[in-house]
């Protein structure tokens, strides 16, 4: 070998050490910001822990920004129908993000609870409410919670058209920037059954994926189903796919934590998946 072509392959080694270098940092700083913007404190009606509390169990676990989206019920029969005050929740927050500051980034959020037949109510109570991100998810269908006890007494078809149908008119409403924890119902069915059944309503899904898409909304990825029975995201990690299939770029990541316990579980395992993914394509909530 002459020394000339040597030399090459030595500096092209070089180069390439050198790029990879560079372009996996920039997609590492582009999908690795450990971020985590699905938390609730007790200002929702299940939470466990204070804000001041998440917000140092999210520096001890070297989260960079945390989004509290707290829970906002519209349906009397639910437990937390009530709950939220919203006055008091804005005066800790402005407290937290003051002690917290430089050292973790606070998002004020709030997780509204969707049923059609509240779209005036919540349109309303939006007025004049300032928050960094509003979630828009389907607990309830027709006042019924979304929950094994439902799928016993109903058909699990007659179930999924009804969660769609009301998944459909969330994002078509425009009053939310993240669709929360698509294809809930999964979470609640065994996994066999779970799959078949959304294999049965792909077009469906693929519909709703194209519409977030085309609103530039949010599609968040939620971890809290990787603690839990279903053993995956909700939405999954397949319908997540579809959606970047879709032209869908916009990503909200969350753990859905209710107590410090909770915080940040899963969501290295999320920006492995997205990194994998779609790496370059990928942007994060308030990227």
């Amino acid at each position: 070998m002459s020394r000339f072509v040597k030399k090459n392959r030595i500096a092209h080694g070089v180069y390439e050490f050198l790029y990879g270098n560079l372009m996996n940092h920039y997609f590492m700083s582009l999908t690795r910001r450990f971020v985590d913007y699905h938390v609730h404190s007790n200002h929702s009606c299940d939470g466990k822990s204070s804000i001041f509390e998440m917000c140092q169990r999210a520096i001890e676990l070297g989260i960079e920004e945390i989004g509290f989206s707290e829970h906002m019920d519209f349906e009397p029969k639910d437990w937390g129908f009530g709950f939220f005050n919203y006055d008091s929740y804005t005066a800790e927050i402005k407290r937290a993000q003051e002690s917290f500051e430089n050292r973790l980034t606070i998002r004020k959020g709030v997780e509204i609870d969707y049923q059609h037949c509240f779209e005036d109510d919540i349109k309303n109570w939006l007025q004049n409410k300032k928050f960094d991100f509003v979630v828009g998810s389907v607990h309830y269908l027709d006042h019924e919670i979304i929950d094994r006890r439902l799928l016993t007494k109903k058909d699990l078809t007659e179930v999924y058209r009804a969660y769609f149908d009301e998944v459909a008119y969330s994002i078509e409403s425009g009053l939310f920037d993240v669709v929360g924890h698509l294809d809930l119902v999964r979470t609640y069915v065994g996994k066999g059954r779970a799959e078949l059944e959304r294999f049965n309503y792909w077009e469906r899904i693929k519909t709703i994926l194209k519409e977030v898409a085309q609103r530039r909304t949010y599609l968040e990825v939620n971890s809290k189903g990787l603690r839990e029975e279903v053993g995956d995201t909700i939405p999954s990690m397949e319908i997540v796919n579809e959606y970047f299939e879709n032209g869908g770029t916009l990503v909200s990541i969350g753990s859905d934590a209710h107590s410090t316990e909770e915080m940040g579980n899963g969501i290295k395992d999320i920006l492995d998946f997205l990194a994998n993914c779609n790496r370059n394509k990928v942007k994060l909530l308030f990227e």
